[in-house]
C-alpha cells in the first residue's frame, strides 16, 4: 500500500501548475530568440530611439523607421518615402517585431508615375503581439520616372503620393 502524504499532494499540485507555465515560458522564449527576420531579410532590431539602420539596397529591411523620416502619425497604417538613391523607396509597415511585414524587393509599374508595392504571403510562424514599424527598401521598376510625382500603392493599405523632389514620407492611414 502506498501512502500519499500531504507534502506529496502539494508537490504534485505544484508540478501540475508549473507544467503549463513552463511550457508558456519556453514557447515565448522560442518566439523571442528566433531571428526577427526569419525568412524575410530583416536585419537588426531598431536602435533605442526606434530608428531603423537599413542598408540602401533593394530587398533590405530593418525594424524601425529611418531617422530622416521622423515619427509616423498615430493612425498610420503604412507609408512610403523616397531615399537618397532616386531608384529606391522606403516602405514602412506595422506589425509584429518577430514577423515583420517586409515588402518585395521591387515594385511593379502601374503607369508612368505609379507603382504598386507587393508583399509575400505571411507564414504560419508564431508571432509576438507587439506592434512596431518595419522599413523595407524597394526598387522602382524600369520605365517609372523617379523624379516625377509618384503614386505608390502600398499593398492593401492604400495609395500615397510622393511629390517630385521631396524625401518626406507620405502615410496611408487606418481611416483610409
Amino acid at each position: 500500500m502506498t501512502v500519499v502524504t500531504r507534502t506529496d499532494r502539494r508537490r504534485r499540485a505544484a508540478l501540475a501548475l508549473a507544467a503549463p507555465a513552463t511550457a508558456a515560458v519556453l514557447l515565448l522564449a522560442g518566439c523571442a530568440s528566433g531571428d526577427a527576420g526569419s525568412g524575410s531579410g530583416t536585419s537588426e532590431p531598431p536602435a533605442d530611439d526606434g530608428t531603423a539602420d537599413v542598408d540602401l539596397v533593394a530587398g533590405s529591411s530593418a525594424l524601425g523607421v529611418p531617422a530622416g523620416l521622423g515619427s509616423p502619425p498615430a493612425d498610420a497604417a503604412a507609408g512610403a518615402a523616397r531615399t537618397a538613391d532616386a531608384g529606391l523607396l522606403y516602405v514602412v509597415t506595422f506589425g509584429s517585431s518577430t514577423c515583420p511585414v517586409v515588402a518585395d524587393p521591387e515594385a511593379t509599374a502601374a503607369g508612368d508615375a505609379a507603382v504598386e508595392v507587393t508583399f509575400p504571403e505571411p507564414t504560419d510562424d508564431p508571432c509576438t503581439a507587439d506592434y512596431v514599424p518595419a522599413t523595407s527598401v524597394v526598387a522602382l521598376p524600369d520605365g517609372v520616372d523617379p523624379d516625377a510625382d509618384l503614386t505608390v500603392t502600398v499593398g492593401t493599405w492604400g495609395d500615397v503620393t510622393l511629390p517630385a523632389g521631396s524625401q518626406d514620407p507620405a502615410w496611408a492611414t487606418a481611416e483610409g
